[in-house]
């Protein structure tokens, strides 16, 4: 059975986990010596690049940590040669069955790729998905035999067939590329201030909203070393599969002193865990550098200044979906645990009345949080008591 990990507070897709022999290697691309550039779209911090099917220009996801995806109306617009149908368990564990075609052909900027592998999903009519208006992913499956460049400030990635082609100074670290879709996993290290060290292997996914996010499995190794600060736990839900909501369960907020990728150290990174089963380091990392994957010498190279320190507050609290309404998940700081619970409909958030709204315009509100440290924020109980909070600070 194929686990598509799809956690979404508004969406990532990240990895899949193969214990079948499947066709996600398959396919390649038709140049031999290539360096192509491609310009993209940042959309709701979302990497969004052309793709040509067919002499039609559609808008996939960049996505390091997912397969290749395509929308049903993708689907009408390519000949497909053969299908068949896999079960999918997403992130909670609920299962449905999804279709994996061959893509004949598609294009990235003058670069040509053949026969490779995508499942189907109704992007168009998820209620989360559809508001992104995207066709679909480009997957780690369809980089695999390539080396990229992603460059946020630039806002291009480049695909090319050798490193030295980008005449990098960093030094890499090495990659692991895990099952046949070739999932990017890097090391990354933990230390405290008397110089104790620990070290997990990470996913790279670009398709996930923030910097980095530790596996409950990753914390259960660690939290007897005394590397991690405990900051705070809760109990909620901010994770969507693909298949529905996450059941309620307790997270745990951390502070780590000390991160480093690469040659980078960052200090005082505030996180959280997740039930996924692997740690990730999401899109937020090329905020500050530029980053390479070598899929072809494994290699991992971060482009960046030597030394990081994270200067954000603890956040007060995170929010979801539930039932189509936008909604409190976690409650992280204490002193707020008697006028905010999980389950909480948000019905304010300053001038953001949501009734207002429409369901797709949330996005602008997860963007309006992320910028402001300050503001007014309305919340209804299960029991329709309306709370009125003057002011968040996180």
């Amino acid at each position: 059975m194929i686990r598509l990990n799809i956690s979404l507070l508004f969406l990532f897709v990240s990895s899949l986990l193969f214990s079948q022999k499947l066709a996600f290697d398959q396919g390649k691309i038709n140049q031999k010596k290539y360096y192509e550039e491609i310009s993209f779209e940042l959309v709701n911090d979302k990497i969004i690049l052309p793709v040509v099917i067919n002499n039609k220009t559609f808008k996939f996801l960049l996505d390091t940590g997912a397969p290749n995806v395509i929308s049903k109306t993708v689907l009408a617009e390519i000949n497909v040669q053969n299908s068949r149908k896999i079960n999918v368990s997403d992130a909670n564990n609920q299962s449905d069955e999804m279709e994996m075609v061959t893509i004949e052909s598609m294009k990235l900027g003058n670069l040509t790729f053949d026969n490779n592998a995508a499942l189907v999903s109704d992007l168009d009519n998820h209620f989360i998905l559809k508001c992104f208006k995207m066709d679909g992913f480009i997957g780690s499956n369809l980089l695999r035999n390539s080396v990229i460049k992603i460059s946020l400030k630039d806002k291009k990635i480049i695909i090319t067939d050798h490193i030295k082609n980008l005449q990098t100074k960093a030094k890499p670290s090495k990659l692991k590329l895990i099952s046949e879709q070739k999932s990017p996993y890097v090391k990354i290290y933990f230390s405290n201030s008397n110089k104790d060290r620990v070290s997990e292997e990470v996913l790279i996914d670009t398709g996930m909203d923030g910097f980095y996010e530790m596996s409950n499995r990753a914390y259960s190794i660690f939290s007897n070393e005394n590397i991690l600060e405990e900051m705070a736990r809760s109990t909620g839900s901010s994770s969507i599969g693909l298949f529905g909501a996450a059941p309620e369960k307790e997270q745990i907020l951390l502070k780590a002193p000390f991160l480093k990728l690469n040659e980078t150290t960052f200090e005082n990174l505030i996180t959280n865990t997740t039930d996924d089963n692997n740690s990730r380091i999401g899109l937020d990392v090329l905020k500050h550098g530029d980053i390479i994957i070598d899929f072809k010498k494994k290699k991992f190279y971060f482009e960046a200044v030597e030394n990081v320190v994270w200067d954000k507050k603890p956040p007060v609290y995170s929010a979801t979906i539930i039932d189509n309404k936008y909604a409190v998940g976690f409650v992280w700081d204490a002193t707020f645990r008697d006028k905010l619970s999980y389950g909480d409909e948000i019905i304010r958030v300053d001038s953001f009345v949501l009734k207002e709204m429409e369901f797709c315009d949330i996005v602008k509100i997860k963007n309006f949080r992320k910028d402001n440290q300050s503001y007014e924020l309305e919340v209804k109980s299960k029991d329709n008591v309306t709370t009125q909070i003057v002011k968040i600070e996180q």
